[in-house]
């Protein structure tokens, strides 16, 4: 590993990190001075990519169309122009039939722009079922403490595949957000090994939520990247009910548990401390040897 950590890298250099050298073209650059209808408005400053990054490039000679988040602006938020970004992105990649990589680092839908963020996630999910129904290759690759959370983390789940490194976490709703909710009592937000456990990439991984989980390092990311590249999963009628089936047994399995070592444990986790001073892959070997 070169040592450089990829959750430290900002969306460019990810993007740089991860594509054939000097194969990146990005599309509505900030040049091209398209920003959010709305921040201004409310007297919020804008960005001239608005919080993502679009393109294509090449990853070991093959075309793909990537999209990178911006979590330095309000948390990789989607609004309207950020939405139009990616649900373009999706489009073009079923229109030229050429896989769409997205690289997560979001909390969510900005609240800021309200309906016109919820509608571009719907856009976005759509787009993402188009690319599958062609069985062109969607893949998330969440790798930040941001997360993919709310509306991004549905399209996440959207996707064929989602590779994930132990600083990435997945979710619905936010540890801040299940705090609010539930009370501090119920889920402390401010409790790392609570929210990692919950939502990071280890459990993710021993769920079957994470087809992957690598070194936070660009190499180990691309390295998965170019095994799932060309590798698409079936959506249809039987795919959808075999997965509700799925996520009904771990229901009925650990819906009544508050204790997110419990389902380390019931996953075949025996050594919980070894575990979770594990790195990505050293805690996927554990986990498939079920030590």
């Amino acid at each position: 590993m070169s040592g450089v950590l990829f959750h430290e890298q900002t969306a460019r250099q990810r993007i740089a990190a991860l594509a054939d050298a000097g194969s990146f073209v990005e599309l509505l650059a900030p040049p091209e001075r398209i920003t959010s209808p709305y921040l201004a408005q409310l007297g919020i400053p804008v960005s001239f990519d608005d919080g993502i990054v679009i393109g294509h490039a090449k990853i070991g000679g093959k075309k793909v169309y990537l999209a990178a988040q911006v979590g330095q602006f309000v948390g990789g938020a989607v609004g309207e122009i950020h939405g139009a970004k990616l649900t373009g992105l999706f489009k073009a990649a079923a229109r030229d039939r050429v896989p769409c990589i997205l690289l997560v680092e979001s909390g969510g839908v900005r609240l800021h722009e309200g309906s016109a963020g919820e509608i571009a996630i719907a856009e976005t999910m759509r787009a993402i079922f188009e690319c599958r129904a062609l069985k062109i290759p969607t893949i998330a690759v969440i790798a930040t403490d941001i997360g993919a959370y709310g509306g991004i983390g549905i399209l996440s789940t959207c996707c064929d595949h989602r590779i994930m490194t132990e600083h990435g976490r997945l979710g619905i709703s936010g540890p801040i957000v299940i705090e609010k909710w539930m009370g501090k009592k119920a889920y402390n937000s401010a409790d790392r090994a609570l929210v990692w456990k919950t939502s990071g990439g280890k459990t993710k991984y021993l769920l079957g939520d994470a087809d992957a989980l690598v070194h936070d390092a660009p190499e180990a990311v691309r390295d998965a990247l170019t095994k799932l590249i060309g590798k698409s999963k079936p959506v249809n009628l039987g795919s959808v009910k075999a997965r509700q089936k799925e996520l009904q047994n771990r229901l009925k399995r650990f819906g009544a548990t508050d204790d997110p070592n419990a389902v380390w444990k019931g996953m075949g986790v025996r050594n919980i401390e070894a575990a979770s001073l594990a790195s990505g892959p050293e805690f996927a070997a554990l986990a498939k040897r079920g030590k």
